[in-house]
């Protein structure tokens, strides 16, 4: 949710304090709205993770390429000990100092005007360094609200702690843009290079199965330009015949048949590119992942001509294989996991 709208608007030399509400276990907190940059809810966002040498994990989330640290407030209050740990609903994107933090709150319940006239704020408790508290209790529509100190929700020790932790978050979410740039440059215009730059930049940023797609790529381009076999497997064979079409621009169809001589599946090829593929009553990138997840089977391209053939793949045909061996390792995993 973009926060931009809700901003302070000054009227003369009068800022409107305005701050944005959430709830926490069974407490109401806020931050001033400056320093809220975004929320998102959990299920929306990929939660990422870094350490240094054999230290905890510490998780964060990309905002607009950058990391933002997770923060439970209960870890941030040393509660987690007496409370436990807990899934929340959602995340709040402050600035706090040089850090980005992602605050994890059960809800947010609005952005309100906060008016000190009637009730002056009381200071929290719990001191940071210096005896600073870490916010100011004030009343808010008859409740009491907690108005934290972004720049004190961390105690010192917790910050030295968490600057080589945010120096590997900065290089993963680098590493993560220049994933987008090659990955954009597999999809249009594959080569072996690229495609092995990816596979480097997934192995690095915790995405093994891609990282091992794309070198099965790879070593189907090593093997074409080599001429040596493709390994035994079923997704060895299709991966070094779709790279051989791509090679010599060919239109035809790739036909899977099982060891009993039944067919599995077919991959379309026009101008050397994966166009779409049939399994079943599957098409498209459905039907080809179900065609990569048999272990065996037999491989041959017939050239003909495909005629008007929709075509349901407009990436490139590399592209296509990572992705679908991804998936299809991904899937693998959780059966096994179940």
């Amino acid at each position: 949710m973009d926060l931009a709208a809700n901003r302070p608007v000054a009227t003369g030399d009068v800022k409107a304090e305005r701050v944005l509400v959430f709830l926490v276990d069974d407490g109401l907190f806020s931050v001033h709205l400056d320093w809220v940059e975004a929320v998102y809810e959990t299920r929306a966002v990929d939660r990422h993770r870094v350490r240094v040498e054999k230290g905890p994990w510490q998780h964060f989330l990309l905002h607009r390429g950058e990391p933002a640290l997770i923060v439970d407030l209960r870890e941030a209050f040393d509660l987690t000990g007496v409370l436990g740990e807990t899934e929340r609903a959602a995340y709040v994107v402050i600035q706090s100092g040089g850090y980005k933090l992602a605050i994890a709150i059960d809800q947010v319940s609005g952005v309100q005007d906060l008016e000190l006239d009637a009730h002056s704020p009381v200071p929290s408790s719990l001191v940071r360094d210096g005896g600073i508290p870490v916010g100011h209790v004030v009343q808010l529509d008859d409740r009491m609200v907690v108005v934290l100190d972004p720049h004190r929700l961390l105690s010192g020790a917790r910050r030295d702690a968490l600057e080589p932790v945010w120096t590997r978050a900065k290089a993963y979410a680098q590493r993560d843009r220049q994933m987008s740039e090659v990955w954009s440059e597999v999809c249009n215009t594959p080569s072996a290079e690229n495609v092995r730059v990816f596979g480097r930049l997934c192995g690095r940023n915790g995405r093994p199965k891609a990282a091992a797609a794309a070198r099965a790529v790879v070593k189907a381009y090593a093997d074409l330009e080599s001429g040596a076999d493709s390994g035994p497997s079923l997704a060895e064979r299709l991966t070094a015949e779709i790279v051989r079409r791509a090679g010599a621009g060919q239109t035809g169809s790739i036909d899977i048949d099982g060891a009993d001589g039944a067919q599995i599946g077919c991959v379309f090829v026009a101008g050397g590119r994966v166009i779409d593929a049939q399994q079943g009553a599957e098409w498209g990138r459905m039907a080809l992942k179900s065609i990569l997840a048999h272990d065996a089977g037999r491989v041959a391209f017939v050239e003909r001509d495909l005629g008007q053939h929709p075509e349901r793949i407009s990436e490139s045909s590399a592209a296509l294989l990572i992705s679908s061996m991804e998936a299809v390792a991904l899937e693998q995993r959780k059966r096994r996991a179940r």
